[in-house]
């Protein structure tokens, strides 16, 4: 699979890399090729590299080789756009330049579907494969790289898809030693693979099994994506009891296993919708996201059950909307969260003052 050809025009571009002089004095400063288009487009990696000049950073491998922050989408339940907003997160990411690894987590393989991988005709290595592969010591047959998926040219974003045999990953994890930390083995023998990204995207399955398990335990935070509704609410207790649950089997391990809302789909004209928001911010006063993610047609349109290839973020398709518009404002939240760098390197000033996008 050949990477995707996405850039955007040069005032998002602008707002990406938090450049805050006149979009004459970027164009000026940061051109790039017209590539044929009456329209200048900003690749992710034209980004990055503007990004990098302006906090007078180069590319170095000597870096620290260690994991990158692990944002784990994670839900106790389907339907909540668990996967639309790992996605679309992603993407924005890279757009800011980030290097970042998506994992499909769920063997639904939506995330696979969204950036147009049709996961029923591509041989596949999966994420549970790579796991198995490495608990068996297999040392020959775990090629992580060989795995890897480019969505977006130059490593900007990568993607372990997911296909319908990821589902008999418990089967094998059954008689796994330490079985919930399978995952975590897996990051730290392939430390060098992993590290080449500033953040790894996990889409988790719903249902709660030993394959979740183990990417939950990776990670410091869980990103739950909840609906202001009575039943996704109500499966965010369930996921509450199995944060508990697992923090209290490992508290030796020194698991601390948190977890911060994401309130999406949000209709401020539906008296239930507001009911419900209200509910989860009293509940969870200092763990709901300040940028709540409106309902909005778009990240229907993402999906075209017709033409698979077509698919792809928001950011993609209608970059101008108020779906891309709360995705990078929730973007940039989580960029703060878990402090998210770029090549090593604290990127939050410049983003601390990027203005609004018309």
């Amino acid at each position: 699979m050949s990477a995707r050809p996405f850039g955007v025009k040069a005032r998002l571009a602008q707002e990406l890399c938090g450049f805050t002089g006149s979009p004459k004095a970027f164009r000026e400063k940061y051109n790039v090729a017209d590539k044929g288009q009456y329209h200048r487009i900003y690749t992710a990696e034209d980004i990055r590299r503007i990004r990098m000049s302006m906090l007078s950073l180069s590319e170095d491998s000597s870096r620290e080789k260690t994991v990158p922050p692990i944002l784990n989408f994670r839900m106790a339940k389907g339907g909540t756009g668990k996967t639309t907003i790992c996605g679309n997160v992603a993407s924005a990411l890279a757009m800011m330049g980030h290097k970042v690894l998506m994992i499909d987590g769920d063997p639904q393989a939506s995330l696979t579907g969204l950036f147009g991988i049709d996961w029923v005709s591509e041989n596949i290595t999966h994420i549970g494969d790579l796991m198995n592969r490495n608990e068996k010591k297999e040392k020959d047959f775990v090629d992580v790289q060989a795995a890897i998926w480019p969505i977006y040219a130059g490593g900007m974003l990568d993607m372990i898809p997911a296909d319908i045999t990821l589902a008999d990953s418990d089967s094998w994890l059954m008689g796994a030693t330490n079985r919930e930390f399978v995952f975590s083995r897996l990051l730290k023998r392939y430390v060098d693979v992993f590290a080449h990204y500033d953040v790894i995207l996990i889409d988790s399955a719903p249902s709660t099994s030993l394959l979740t398990n183990t990417l939950m335990t990776a990670c410091k935070t869980l990103l739950a994506v909840v609906v202001p509704e009575g039943p996704s609410t109500k499966a965010l207790e369930i996921l509450d009891s199995n944060v508990h649950e697992l923090n209290s089997a490992f508290a030796d391990a020194g698991l601390n296993l948190d977890y911060h809302v994401i309130v999406n789909r949000y209709n401020q004209t539906k008296k239930p919708h507001n009911d419900a928001l209200s509910k989860l911010v009293s509940t969870y006063p200092d763990q709901i996201n300040d940028t709540i993610v409106r309902d909005f047609i778009g990240f229907v349109r993402q999906n075209d059950a017709f033409d698979e290839k077509n698919n792809g973020p928001v950011l993609e398709k209608e970059p101008n909307s108020v779906g891309a518009r709360d995705v990078l404002d929730l973007t940039k939240s989580l960029i703060r969260m878990f402090d998210i760098k770029l090549a090593d390197v604290n990127s939050l000033a410049p983003l601390a003052s990027v203005g609004r996008a018309a």
